[in-house]
């Protein structure tokens, strides 16, 4: 995680990377860059408590695997674990509500069988589940197609910014970066 303090802004950014997440009470934004990852985003209006992770697998409950297991790069133990620990701050799972981001499909198929193609649409799709188990409605959401994502929560008022950019956009941007560098 990267942490500034965004003077335009006013308020500390704290910037989260594939398999972290963020929970506070404190007047501060959350923000994350998404392709095929997804970010939930959890607000609790009422005691001000909010969360966000970045998850790059939907992930999976077997035998060996438990849902408490510690690698949040997975969607169900990141959003488990974002769940119970804005609990542990004070917020009650019954005033929380959802918004889910990414799961962009960024990168071109190298075939049509390719699994990883599904890995997006899997992420959303855990997700969405998992807001369903615990009751929590989803507010907003803005997912898949071809995009990716950068995005801000504003702890204090539920808002999310978000700024989408097609992949081909992406990719004239770093030419032109690297052009601009090797001059």
């Amino acid at each position: 995680m990267y942490i500034k303090l965004r003077d335009k802004l006013g308020k500390k950014l704290n910037i989260i990377h594939p398999g972290e997440f963020f929970v506070t009470r404190e007047n501060e934004l959350i923000a994350t860059l998404l392709g095929s990852c997804v970010a939930v985003c959890l607000h609790d209006e009422v005691n001000c408590v909010g969360a966000m992770n970045h998850y790059m697998l939907p992930g999976r409950i077997t035998k060996s695997v438990s849902a408490d297991e510690d690698s949040t790069k997975y969607g169900i133990t990141s959003i488990n674990k974002i769940i119970r620990l804005m609990i542990e701050k004070g917020a009650s799972k019954k005033n929380m509500t959802a918004r889910i981001f990414g799961g962009g499909s960024i990168i071109k198929r190298l075939s049509e069988n390719s699994s990883s193609s599904l890995i997006p649409a899997d992420n959303v799709r855990v997700a969405r589940l998992m807001m369903e188990m615990e009751d929590i409605p989803i507010i907003g959401s803005d997912v898949g197609a071809d995009y990716t994502r950068k995005i801000i929560f504003d702890v204090h008022t539920g808002k999310v910014y978000l700024r989408k950019m097609r992949g081909e956009e992406v990719k004239n941007l770093v030419l032109l970066r690297d052009e601009h560098l090797l001059a």
